[in-house]
């Protein structure tokens, strides 16, 4: 006598579909203002003053954010200072 299984109901299903286009949201940094109103302001060079974070920090940061974005300005750092410049 042979035994047959009796095929139990699987608990998933496939569907067919598209697979839908991911919109992703526009990566923004807490610097992206300063550059911004620095870039837009009559200043060709301006020191930085941001209580709470390190110089070398603020720097490394600020140029991370002008480099991305492609912008004309120049990170420097002057007797523990930092200085943006247009170019």
């Amino acid at each position: 006598m042979s035994r047959r299984r009796k095929r139990k109901e699987k608990p998933y299903e496939l569907v067919e579909e598209e697979l839908p286009v991911l919109e992703r949201a526009v990566r923004t940094s807490e610097y992206d203002e300063l550059l911004d109103d620095f870039v837009k302001s009559d200043l060709k060079t301006a020191r930085v003053e941001y209580p709470g974070k390190s110089i070398k920090a603020l720097m490394a940061a600020l140029r991370s954010r002008i480099k991305k974005r492609d912008l004309n300005i120049k990170v420097a750092m002057r007797k523990s200072n930092l200085y943006l410049t247009k170019q």
